[in-house]
């Protein structure tokens, strides 16, 4: 408190100014009279607070916000993170295969081009057609087979555009595939290629497919999610050849022309339009995926060392 005599400062609860001795009651009481009424002119004399100003973005202090981004880097590793399996073939996700090397007896055949990642120590080399038979098969199709031998240690990551990914594993069992959708398969399966009765003359170098057999992983590739279809002798089967996947060994499908259908050539489905399809008759089971198109493929050309388009139906993943 002020002494109104001297200006000197003193104790709030102090009567008399220890200076020169004057009471401070009077100044007390002046002092309270005035309060209520010079507060609110003090506090509007006072200057505006200036407003918080925000941290510059990407700065150490920006906060996390979902609308900015959906989740945090934490979470996106925990999310994503590979899945480790002590099984040869093991599905990441449906559209990305791991090779454990060491559960596959260090190698595996995969579709040229499929390789998307590995860790360790891999080598890759064009794999050879395992005899001369196979070879006059390769040449007579006219297609561009191409498989690619991995050996090595660590883990191989594989894929196709994207496509879903059909893990099997063959027990002492054979199944036949269309080659375009043959992704990967352990060397303990033997393979062979085969021509479809009556598709010489449906396309330039007939209609070839991979018979595999034996025991061992095998992964496909489907263009969606595949759908399983029972054949009885009663109850013959037909499919668009394009969205054919596999077909029990059992079964020795035909071509199939419904001259009916011949108007919808080049309006509806695949290529060859609805005029052709494969025709399944006896016991066993046809594979199929939803699309009449095609997967496209990450085929590697071995010569021109890129990615190129698929030649034929088969779309070349066979070695020589």
């Amino acid at each position: 408190m002020l002494c109104p005599e001297c200006g000197q400062e003193n104790q709030d609860n102090a009567a008399f100014c220890r200076f020169c001795g004057s009471s401070l009651q009077a100044a007390a009481d002046t002092q309270q009279a005035q309060g209520p009424t010079q507060a609110p002119a003090a506090a509007a004399a006072a200057p505006a607070a200036p407003p918080p100003q925000a941290a510059a973005p990407g700065g150490p202090s920006t906060p996390f916000s979902e609308e900015l981004a959906p989740t945090s880097l934490a979470a996106l590793v925990k999310e994503s993170l590979e899945v480790e399996s002590p099984n040869a073939f093991n599905l990441q996700n449906k559209k990305l295969l791991r090779v454990n090397m060491a559960a596959s007896g260090g190698s595996v055949l995969a579709k040229a081009g499929s390789m998307i990642a590995y860790q360790g120590q891999i080598s890759f080399s064009r794999q050879g057609s395992g005899g001369a038979a196979k070879w006059v098969k390769k040449a007579v199709s006219g297609e561009a087979f191409t498989l690619m031998l991995c050996q090595g240690t660590g883990d191989l990551f594989l894929a196709d555009a994207s496509n879903d990914i059909v893990l099997i594993y063959l027990n002492n069992e054979a199944i036949t595939v269309e080659a375009l959708n043959l992704l990967a398969f352990s060397p303990s399966i033997s393979w062979d290629i085969k021509m479809i009765k009556g598709a010489a003359g449906m396309m330039s170098g007939g209609l070839w497919t991979v018979e595999l057999t034996g025991t061992g992983y095998l992964a496909l590739i489907s263009k969606g999610e595949p759908m399983t279809m029972k054949v009885t002798p009663e109850q013959p089967t037909f499919t668009d050849p394009n969205a054919t996947i596999a077909w029990s060994q059992s079964l020795n499908p035909t071509i199939h022309m419904d001259a009916n259908l011949g108007s919808l050539k080049g309006l509806l489905g695949s290529r060859h339009g609805e005029l052709f399809q494969l025709a399944f008759q006896g016991d066993g089971f046809v594979v199929v995926q939803p699309s009449e198109v095609a997967p496209s493929t990450s085929l590697q050309d071995p010569r021109g060392g890129g990615s190129g388009t698929a030649g034929g139906i088969l779309g070349g993943i066979l070695g020589q």
